[in-house]
């Protein structure tokens, strides 16, 4: 058996982390048994998820008692959020190096990057064996940042693999309209949105529910949002629960990229809200979905709220051709098999 510590924002309450460290550690136990995964957690457990934890405070003795180091999934490799969380990724990459542990990345984000410091910082992702981003921006950057000596893979988001069918409860509740999920951003008009939101719900007379995705972070904002539409707000206990619930409404309007991605899954519409360029990469595979920016004037957002809603059968036909077009496993897991050439030479 070989030793694979799972390095992620994990364990700090945010749906979209936890789905992807679900996704990855599912596709080890189906296709890569003689890989026993180690999770490095935000919390301090004995094992999340079936798979044993070790807590942050131990990430020396977690790279030690490894034979390799996963990066896995998420935009952990961003300046934007804090250049602490980029120096912090970036040095576990250098430590590892240096106690010669391979390293390898699993359907990376790579990027959006503001500061020079964290631009002329990525060139430590040379020492990275194996990279397979999730999406062509995320490549562009390795490209334009010279980073070039490990092998690279274009692949997907770990969380459309997920078996959602393997997981999903039959829901017994009458199925809502609209779920939303928001986050506080910059330049965010809130108040526009709500203001849009609340003629939209009145205009169709909707059911309406908040799901706060990530549950330290998103509540202030979410609270906000069901206060004034005055309508329910929903947390997750676990992530498979997320499944089920999700699956009992009809649209999903979403700021983060998770949420849209099991909209895809469940074959539900959707209607994004970009924050950020991931969520306008994922948004762009459906050419009948509708896409709003965080600084949309309200007449821009009461337009495509009732576009959206209307041409849902649409986006649902979108929904579909993606499902049958995009996958494509190999590339994105193609990094876990490439550790076995570095085991291997060093036996």
């Amino acid at each position: 058996m070989k030793r694979l510590l799972l390095v992620g924002y994990f364990g700090f309450d945010n749906l979209g982390d936890e789905l992807l460290l679900v996704s990855l550690l599912e596709y080890l136990r189906e296709n890569l048994s003689d890989i026993e995964p180690i999770v490095l957690y935000g919390k301090t457990l004995s094992e999340v998820y079936g798979a044993k934890v070790v807590p942050r405070r131990y990430l020396v003795n977690g790279i030690r008692m490894s034979d390799g180091i996963c990066f896995s999934g998420g935009s952990i490799l961003q300046d934007v959020t804090s250049i602490r969380s980029l120096l912090y990724y970036l040095g576990i990459i250098l430590l590892s190096f240096i106690m010669k542990k391979p390293v390898i990345m699993v359907s990376q984000g790579i990027g959006p990057f503001r500061t020079i410091l964290g631009r002329k910082l990525l060139k430590i992702i040379n020492l990275v064996y194996s990279i397979s981003v999730r999406d062509k921006d995320s490549l562009s950057i390795l490209r334009e940042f010279g980073i070039c000596k490990p092998k690279r893979y274009l692949g997907n988001d770990l969380v459309l693999y997920l078996d959602l069918e393997k997981f999903k409860k039959p829901s017994t509740e009458k199925k809502g309209d609209i779920l939303i999920s928001v986050r506080e951003f910059p330049n965010f008009k809130e108040e526009e949105f709500l203001k849009a939101l609340v003629r939209f719900k009145e205009r169709y007379n909707l059911d309406i529910a908040i799901l706060v995705t990530h549950r330290l972070e998103d509540r202030n904002i979410s609270e906000r949002f069901a206060k004034r539409l005055n309508c329910s707000l929903i947390s997750w206990e676990d992530p498979y629960s997320v499944f089920s619930l999700m699956s009992s409404f009809k649209f999903i309007i979403s700021m983060r990229l998770h949420p849209l991605i099991l909209s895809s899954l469940l074959n539900i519409p959707f209607l994004g809200i970009v924050y950020d360029p991931k969520v306008r990469s994922f948004i762009s595979h459906f050419p009948n979905a509708y896409i709003l920016d965080v600084n949309s004037n309200l007449d821009e957002v009461e337009n495509k709220l009732s576009l959206s809603w209307e041409n849902r059968d649409l986006i649902a036909s979108d929904i579909l051709r993606f499902k049958e077009e995009i996958i494509d496993k190999e590339e994105t897991f193609r990094p876990l098999y490439d550790l076995y050439d570095v085991w291997f030479k060093d036996r």
